[in-house]
């Protein structure tokens, strides 16, 4: 199926060059009027103010998976071992929720709070080689932490429809992005069904969802971000000037820009020769309003 539009890669530009080895996790933090994003192996969150062009960097003492904010203000990470409350002016504080301490191997990979605070994030194999002794979990306001699912290789694509009826997730592993209907009374997710597959080398990553319920997903090996509608059908493409973009966001003062996070891990030096902007942050303008930006009540 061809798509409605096509935006060329001239029009996306780099905004924060921080050649990270994996950019990921972009959150558009409207109190600051800040994008955060994480270097996951070069273990830094990132932070890229739009209207003033700063840019920030903190150092942190694990590997990150996902940035988020809170209901009580402030940033939660979620670390190897855990979640953990970040200040900006202060750096990393105490661990909030304690996470498989008893597989040392694993950490946490992608994580986003739905519409009542509750945050879902999933785990996966340090080293990236896809063993399924991953999970995806669902951390609830009274503080309980339930398993939702196991023998997850690369957890990913977790976001929500502005009704809140329905959730993304993918196992990157297995190319194809998943939708299930949810109730966001009680946090239970149902059955999943496919809501579109990839192949020939290309596989999704991260997504996010616009305020009419278009899903962005960077699609790795594919050079591309997809905007598809509510039922799969592909709507819009970005074409990307990088081959393996991680995640998109929409954001910004109006809250339509998309910012793409993206990797350098994996590419030989020849590709990355060919691709100089790869592990760095890019934007681009667009038609389209950011959906509803939820925080984590912890």
């Amino acid at each position: 199926m061809s798509p409605r539009e096509i935006i060329p890669a001239t029009a996306v530009l780099p905004v924060h060059m921080a050649q990270a080895l994996t950019g990921e996790s972009p959150f558009w933090d409207s109190a600051r009027g800040v994008l955060w994003w994480i270097d996951i192996q070069g273990q830094r969150l990132l932070g890229f103010a739009p209207t003033t062009g700063e840019r920030t960097e903190h150092r942190l003492p694990l590997m990150p998976g996902f940035v988020v904010g809170r209901t009580g203000g402030g940033l939660a990470l979620g670390l190897e071992d855990g979640i953990y409350a970040f200040d900006p002016t202060s750096g990393v504080g105490d661990r909030l929720v304690s996470v498989e301490d008893d597989k040392p191997g694993n950490r946490l990979n992608d994580g986003k709070p739905d519409g009542r605070g509750r945050l879902w994030f999933g785990t996966m194999d340090k080293t990236g080689n896809g063993a399924p002794v991953g999970a995806l979990y669902r951390f609830a306001p009274d503080r309980e932490l339930h398993t939702e699912r196991q023998e997850v290789r690369i957890p990913n694509a977790i976001a929500y429809m502005p009704d809140g009826s329905a959730m993304l997730f993918s196992d990157s592993r297995t190319a194809t992005v998943e939708i299930a209907d949810y109730d966001l009374t009680t946090g239970e997710r149902g059955r999943s069904r496919p809501f579109v597959q990839y192949g020939n080398g290309e596989h999704p990553d991260g997504v996010c969802v616009d305020a009419e319920g278009g899903v962005w997903i960077a699609v790795v090996g594919g050079s591309r971000i997809e905007r598809r509608l509510p039922d799969g059908s592909l709507d819009l493409i970005v074409d990307l000037p990088i081959s393996r973009p991680t995640m998109p966001m929409l954001g910004g003062s109006d809250g339509r820009t998309l910012f793409v996070t993206s990797q350098r891990r994996f590419l030989p030096t020849a590709a990355l020769a060919g691709e100089p902007l790869s592990g760095n942050l890019l934007a681009v303008r667009t038609n389209f309003q950011m959906g509803p930006a939820y925080l984590a009540e912890m």
